[in-house]
Parts: structure tokens; sequence; C-alpha cells
């Protein structure tokens, strides 16, 4: 296909089309006469460039991007780079919603004229969107360590925590309570690579959820005839009333207090009357306990374990029980080891 007709029909400009390739980001061939002929390869590749440069995205970074390389699942990884970029995007648009918001307020709430503080919030609010756009771009490392997750929990590679001491033991205090409940139908939220599915056996229809792309196709690639949705706990359902039970491990503490209240709500619609939801993750049973935990890091001098505790968000079972039981759950817990705890939440 000629230059003149990529042009119309991508609604991109001949001086923009030569751009990409000035950047590396496409590499025509040319025919005999040395006219560019652009492949259906190349169109694809231009649509994509052209979706991440309405995101905002700077050609160089986008260049990046495309030097990666897949060894395979192309078009899902490809994909998933475009709904990243989407959600950032999402994600600027509502911070700039909130400033003009918040703005237009405390214009209303004064008849002083504080126009430049307002435009200076709104210009800060587009240079930290910028950054972190920017950061967006630098992580996207497509997930690394998702090779290495496997040997990593079970050996506890670098972790002086020992925060996935007792991993098996864990998962299979989870599969006892699945069995005991005689659930057949279930939902692992935040699955990564899906290691609960080999104990729990064939004999379950059993959906796995993960933000992270390269999580599901690891388990894709260990499991082939399960189900996987790329989703997180904070997603909307995409069914309801249909699980027996829902199992989450070594994920729930990655969401704040008001995260998890949002999550156990999505969950909850996720369940048949009576389902259960089976969490094993990392927690304090109270806010007392987590203090005294905290002094016995800091009086042994171990400062720096604490922080790497504080950069998450534990779990205060007590907190947890209260707002499960506020909306009609039957609550249980226990401890497993170290910090993990399993908690049991059972739909009315």
């Amino acid at each position: 296909m000629n230059t003149r007709t990529v042009s119309e029909i991508l609604d991109i400009s001949l001086k923009t089309l030569r751009l990409y390739e000035q950047y590396g980001i496409i590499k025509v061939n040319r025919d005999s006469n040395n006219y560019r002929n652009y492949s259906e390869e190349d169109i694809k590749r231009l649509r994509q460039v052209k979706l991440l440069r309405e995101l905002g995205i700077p050609l160089k970074n986008i260049k990046g991007i495309f030097e990666k390389s897949f060894e395979d699942n192309k078009v899902i990884r490809e994909l998933t780079i475009q709904l990243k970029a989407v959600d950032n995007r999402l994600s600027e648009l509502e911070s700039i919603r909130n400033t003009l918001v918040q703005s237009v307020n405390d214009a209303l709430f004064t008849s002083e004229d504080n126009s430049n503080i307002y435009f200076e919030n709104i210009s800060k609010c587009l240079d930290q969107n910028l950054e972190n756009r920017r950061k967006w771009v630098d992580r996207w490392n497509f997930d690394s360590w998702s090779k290495s997750y496997d040997t990593s929990v079970k050996k506890n590679i670098n972790d002086d925590l020992r925060l996935f001491e007792g991993y098996d033991y864990v998962l299979e205090s989870i599969v006892e309570k699945v069995e005991e409940s005689n659930g057949r139908k279930i939902l692992d939220m935040g699955c990564g690579t899906c290691n609960i599915y080999e104990k729990l056996g064939k004999n379950v229809e059993f959906t796995g959820v993960d933000q992270s792309i390269e999580m599901i196709l690891v388990a894709k690639r260990k499991y082939g005839d399960i189900s996987l949705r790329l989703g997180s706990f904070l997603d909307k359902p995409f069914l309801e009333n249909q699980y027996d039970i829902i199992v989450s491990t070594y994920a729930f503490h990655h969401l704040n207090d008001l995260e998890k209240e949002t999550a156990v709500n999505y969950m909850l619609k996720y369940l048949k009357p009576n389902g259960k939801i089976l969490i094993g993750d990392l927690m304090f049973e109270s806010q007392e306990e987590r203090l005294k935990k905290k002094d016995g890091f800091l009086s042994d001098g171990r400062v720096d374990l604490w922080e790497i505790i504080e950069d998450e968000y534990y779990t205060n079972i007590d907190k947890l029980k209260s707002y499960s039981e506020l909306l009609g759950c039957s609550f249980n817990y226990k401890h497993l080891v170290n910090f993990t705890w399993l908690i049991e939440i059972i739909k009315p």
C-alpha cells in the first residue's frame, strides 16, 4: 500500500508518517521503483502508534515500547500496552477534573480573586500527570517478577521478613476449607500464576483474575484448561450470584482500607447465597498488635523491615470483621504462619 493511501485511510499526515520513520518506530519496505510499500503489519503498527500518541505518550517512549521483545502472545501483550495507556489517561483526566471541581468550590466560597492560585494548582496537576506518565512508561517491564514468582514465593528468596513462609501450607489450608464446603465453582482474585489450582484438583470449575497480564500468561502456559481474565478486585463484577467460593492469596494487602471495603462488596456480588470468601494474606489481628510488632522491629534496629511492611496495606482483621458483619456476613479467622492469616467471610 502506498504512502498516500495509508495517509488517507489512517488520517495521518504524510509529514507524520515520515517522522515515524525517522524515529525508527516503523520501517517501511520499498518496491523496485523505490516507492514505500506499507504491509499489513505496518498498518497495524501505525494504528497502535496513533492511539498511543492520542493518549499523550511521547514518540521516544513509543519506540521503546515497540522495541521490547515479545516471545509469544504478541497480540495479547500489544493490546495490554494500549489498555494500560488508556487506564493511565483516564486517571489523568480524573485528576484534572478533581482539581477543577476543587477550584470551582474554592472560588464559590470566597469573594477574593484567587485566579492565580487556581491556575497554579491546575498547572501543578498537569505537571504531576506528565511525571506519572513518564513513570508509567518506565515501569513497563512486562511484570518481570512473573518469570521467577513460583520459585521466589516457595523458597523465600530475598525475604528477610519471611512473608511467604509456609506458602504451600497456606494454599493447602484454603483448599481444605474449599473441600469442607463442597464448593465447585471457584473464583481466584489476584490469582498470580494460579498455584492454588494445582492443589484444588480437576473437579472444580475455576476462574482466575489478575491485573498482571504476564502472571496470567504464565498461568495459561501451566494450566491451559482454566478460565483466565485480566482484572482486579476493584473492577465491577463480570458475573453476579454465580460462584460458590472466592479465594485469594497474598493479594489483598495491596489494597488500602477503603479499597478493601469496595473489594468485599464486589466479591459478595459474585457469590451465590451462603457463598464464601477465603483470603490467605498478610494481616494483623488488631491495631494494637500492629503497634506491638512495630515497636519490636524498631527496638531491634530494623526500621528497614518495618518500612517494607508499611509500604503495603496489611489488613487489620478486627476492622475488616466489623465491616463484614455490618454487611450481614459471618466472619471467622485463624492464624496460619508468621504474618499470614486465613479469614472466612460468609455471605448471608
